[in-house]
């Protein structure tokens, strides 16, 4: 939904309800809080339009939903490949800089996985409600009402923590009232003015959706998608109980699941208190925001640098004598042929996760057959954690390290997380498979004019080595559905 709908869209302005919530938080009498906050937590609902239905609404919200945890996933996971390693720099290092950033770095990751599995269970709801699947995110640089703001491929630095920390926060965040402000304040003024949007009210709209008796009706819901073609906690958790792949089943599911999303990052309310408590993504990007190096003012540098000189934006739009009309893209711009190469192989294996994503929740039944060998369903589940883990992960590296123009004194490139032109998949099974093989046949063209450039290198060693099998089963899959 690249051209999102706007006109569906009429919101209320649910900021002094946020501020009175917080207020109330922090210790604020009674009255005031009671002043600050016209609203009620009840009221904290995106309305629905007169043209669309409560099915079709939710199926609306939740597209909105996938593709904010698709926007976010990707815009963490630039974060995280955007810092440094040693030897780190500056006039006042703390006690082992390099440790402190692998954790920022492990962290940062984790909370991307995490919205991953977000993502796979809003498409698991979809399912529930006979939805159409959605792996779409913003493009740059349109930007929805709903989006928490508009998606920035950037390195990280103080400044993008504070849009990460106001769009993670809660209705009543426990920290320093006076520090919240200031990181309001610096989100805020990223963004040229626009406020940073709270996800948690979209999740909240939809748990209210699921929740109250005469909106969806039963025959709005398919529990039997539960098993047939949800993603199951077990397939894609490798025993990581903090990814939040949930198959619904029931209404009472469908909530718990929201519920559960939102208590991770994005939602409303803070997590439940245990022991130990598990923190939050806003909890985890505030720790963070509170250590990251920053200069105290433009005449100073900074006490230390954690990230690579990596560009805000990196993309690969025709090189062209005329500059491009936005700055941003314009000095994002990969063109040093070697590294271009390397930014379109990404791109290529980024849209083969989402095809391998999209393609397997398109299909049912099990994983593997009797003998545990690997069915159509668990080839695909098998080449999307390999293309997470593997591929993507790796050519991302490399591209911070890389050029992004002829001049080296314009700092390194980045992954430019490129949507294709589509993400629609073809209709029948068989041309599904096709573009299997056509993105296959993509990557060894890739490769090949790597190699022949001169590159040597593990990863394109890697991928040469595991290709051909699955080119192998792609075309038997192809002759099985003819």
């Amino acid at each position: 939904m690249r051209l999102q709908q706007s006109r569906f869209l009429s919101l209320p302005n649910f900021e002094p309800t946020m501020v009175g919530l917080a207020a109330a938080a922090h210790g604020a009498s009674p009255a005031a809080a009671a002043a600050a906050t016209p609203l009620s937590t009840s009221d904290l609902e995106i309305p629905k339009p007169d043209e669309l239905s409560w099915w079709d609404w939710t199926v609306f919200l939740l597209h909105t939903a996938a593709e904010i945890e698709h926007s976010l996933m990707a815009q963490y996971l630039y974060a995280a490949y955007s810092l440094g390693a040693a030897p780190f720099t500056g006039p006042d290092l703390p006690p082992n800089p390099d440790a402190l950033v692998r954790g920022w770095r492990a962290t940062i990751v984790e909370i991307a996985k995490q919205e991953m599995a977000h993502l796979l269970t809003v498409d698991n709801l979809l399912l529930f409600i006979g939805g159409p699947l959605n792996f779409e995110r913003e493009d740059m640089p349109y930007r929805s009402q709903l989006y928490p703001f508009p998606l920035q491929l950037e390195p990280l630095s103080k400044t993008s923590l504070a849009k990460y920390v106001s769009a993670e926060q809660p209705a009543d965040p426990q920290q320093d009232a006076a520090v919240m402000r200031e990181i309001h304040q610096r989100a805020t003024g990223a963004t040229g003015g626009i406020p940073i949007n709270r996800v948690g009210v979209l999740y909240h709209t939809l748990v209210q959706i699921f929740n109250v008796a005469g909106r969806l009706l039963d025959t709005d819901l398919d529990g039997s998608t539960q098993t047939s073609s949800q993603g199951q906690t077990e397939d894609w958790n490798n025993g990581d109980d903090t990814m939040l792949v949930r198959a619904v089943g029931t209404r009472a599911e469908a909530v718990d699941a929201l519920k559960a999303i939102g208590e991770q990052g994005e939602g409303l309310e803070s997590p439940p208190p245990t022991t130990p408590a598990p923190k939050s993504h806003f909890d985890k990007f505030f720790e963070i925001y509170a250590i990251f190096p920053e200069a105290a003012s433009d005449t100073t540098p900074a006490p230390w640098t954690a990230t690579r000189p990596v560009p805000t934006n990196p993309n690969t739009l025709p090189e062209s004598t005329d500059p491009d009309e936005d700055p941003t893209l314009e000095a994002g711009r990969i063109t040093e042929p070697t590294t271009r190469l390397w930014a379109q192989l990404f791109n290529v294996r980024y849209r083969m996760l989402l095809l391998d994503l999209a393609h397997f929740l398109h299909l049912s039944g099990p994983l593997t057959d009797a003998n545990l060998d690997l069915l159509p369903r668990g080839q695909l589940q098998d080449w999307a954690l390999t293309e997470m883990r593997g591929s993507i992960r790796g050519i991302a590296g490399r591209l911070t390290t890389l050029p992004r123009t002829p001049d080296s004194n314009d700092g390194v490139a980045g992954p430019p997380f490129e949507l294709p032109y589509t993400l629609t998949l073809p209709d029948r099974e068989r041309d599904r498979w096709r573009l299997h093989l056509t993105l296959l046949d993509t990557s060894a063209f890739l490769i090949e004019k790597l190699e022949q450039s001169g590159v040597t290198d593990p990863i394109l060693t890697r991928l040469k080595n595991t290709d051909p099998p699955a080119r192998q089963f792609v075309t038997d899959q192809i002759t099985a559905t003819s």
